[in-house]
C-alpha cells in the first residue's frame, strides 16, 4: 500500500526544511582530490628561474620555490574547484607535497637510469601544449621551449619507472578480485533503487521552543535512539515513544516510498541507509527524529558484465596507488628534505 506524505509523513517533511546534521551515526566514505598520475605526471609547474623567488624546500639538495608551489597550487585548485580560504590553504600544503614526493621519484627514476628518448618527449611536450595541461606557461605554438621539454621528459621518466614497478607487483586485478568486490559492493550498482518502507520515532518541541526544551528534547531521542540500536523490536519501542501519534499507533510505520517522494535531503539519507539500520538523528523546527529503513523492494542491480570494466579500472587505480605510496615511502627514508624559511613564512628545518 502506498501512502501519501500527510498527514503521516508530515514530520519529515518538516525535518526536512531546516535539516541539520545532530548526531550523524554513519561515516559516509568518499574520496577527494587528485589521484597519482594527476599529482606526479600531469601537473607541472613551469616557472622561470628566479634568483629572487625563495627556496621553500629542498629534497636531497634539489631545491621546490615558493613560485613552483603556487604555481602548482593554483592548478590543482582550479581542478578540485577549491573556493574558501581553507580549501586553498589544504591545496597549498599539498602542493608542496606533492612537489617533494615529485622531486623524489624523479630522483629514483634517473638513479635507476629510467630514460626516454628525445623524439617521444618532444612528441608528448607538444601534446601537453595543445591540451593545455597543468598551469602551464611555456608557448602555446611552435615547437616546446627547453624548460618543458625538461619537465616532460621527468614525468616520463617517472612514468616508465613506474610501469615496471607495477609489473613487479601484478597491479592488474583479476576475475576473482573483480568477482568479490563487485558481490561487496552491490550498492555501488543500483539501476533502480525501487521502494523502501520506512519507519520512524519522532520527539516534538513546542513553537518558539525555549534552550531548555531543544535541551531535553535532544536528550530524549538520544536516549531513544541508543534504545533503539539494541532493541529487536523498533516497532514496540515507537509506540511507547513516539511522538507522531499516528504513526506511533502503527509501530512507527510511514509505508513505502519511491525516489522524489520525499524531499532531497531525506530521500538521500534513506536510500543510502541499508536495511534494518537507522538514519541519523535529525533537527528541525518541529523537533527531533530518526528513521528506520525497514525493507526494500523492486530494486534492480547492473549485473557484473555491465560494471566489470569499471570495477577493473577502479581497483586497477587502487593497486598502482598503493604501489606508488609504497615506493615513496621507502625512498623517503633515505632521503634528506629540509624546510627553510621564506620571507614572511614561519617554517621550522625539518630533516628525514
Amino acid at each position: 500500500m502506498r501512502i501519501s506524505l500527510k498527514p503521516i509523513a508530515c514530520l519529515i517533511v518538516a525535518i526536512a526544511v531546516a535539516v541539520a546534521t545532530a548526531y550523524p551515526v554513519r561515516a559516509q566514505l568518499g574520496q577527494s582530490g587528485l589521484n597519482w598520475q594527476q599529482r606526479f605526471l600531469g601537473i607541472i609547474p613551469l616557472v622561470k628561474p628566479d634568483p629572487k623567488d625563495p627556496v621553500v624546500v629542498t629534497v636531497n639538495g634539489a631545491p621546490i620555490t615558493a613560485a613552483e608551489i603556487t604555481d602548482y597550487a593554483k592548478t590543482e585548485a582550479q581542478m578540485i574547484n577549491a573556493t574558501s580560504t581553507e580549501e586553498s590553504k589544504a591545496v597549498f600544503r599539498d602542493a608542496t607535497e606533492n612537489l617533494i614526493n615529485r622531486q623524489l621519484l624523479l630522483q629514483e627514476a634517473a638513479r635507476r637510469k629510467s630514460t626516454v628518448t628525445d623524439p617521444e618527449v618532444a612528441q608528448r611536450a607538444r601534446e601537453f601544449q595543445i591540451g593545455g595541461a597543468g598551469s602551464q606557461t611555456a608557448p602555446q605554438t611552435g615547437a616546446p621551449d627547453a624548460q618543458l621539454m625538461n619537465a616532460v621528459r621527468g614525468s616520463m621518466e617517472i612514468e616508465k619507472m613506474l610501469d615496471d614497478e607495477f609489473r613487479a607487483h601484478h597491479v592488474q586485478p583479476t576475475d576473482a578480485q573483480i568477482q568479490k568486490y563487485y558481490e561487496e559492493h552491490r550498492d555501488l550498482f543500483v539501476k533502480d533503487p525501487g521502494e523502501v518502507e520506512l519507519a520512524h520515532i519522532a520527539v516534538k518541541l513546542p513553537p518558539n521552543a525555549t534552550d531548555a526544551q531543544k535541551k531535553a528534547g535532544a536528550e530524549k531521542i538520544i536516549k531513544i535512539y541508543k534504545e533503539a540500536q539494541k532493541s529487536k523490536d523498533f516497532a514496540a519501542l515507537a509506540k511507547q515513544n513516539s511522538e507522531d501519534t499516528e504513526s506511533a499507533a502503527k509501530g512507527g510505520d510511514l509505508g513505502y516510498f519511491r525516489p522524489g517522494q520525499l524531499p532531497p535531503v531525506v530521500d538521500k539519507v534513506v536510500f543510502a541507509t541499508p536495511v534494518g539500520q537507522l538514519t541519523q538523528i535529525v533537527e528541525s523546527n518541529l523537533g527531533f527524529s530518526f528513521i528506520k529503513v525497514v525493507a526494500r523492494r523492486g530494486e534492480t542491480i547492473s549485473p557484473l558484465p555491465e560494471v566489470k570494466a569499471k570495477i577493473a579500472m577502479f581497483i586497477l587505480d587502487e593497486n598502482q596507488d598503493a604501489v606508488v605510496k609504497a615506493l615513496l615511502k621507502k625512498i623517503a627514508k633515505a632521503a634528506k628534505i629540509e624546510f627553510k624559511k621564506a620571507p614572511g613564512e614561519s617554517a621550522d628545518a625539518k630533516g628525514t
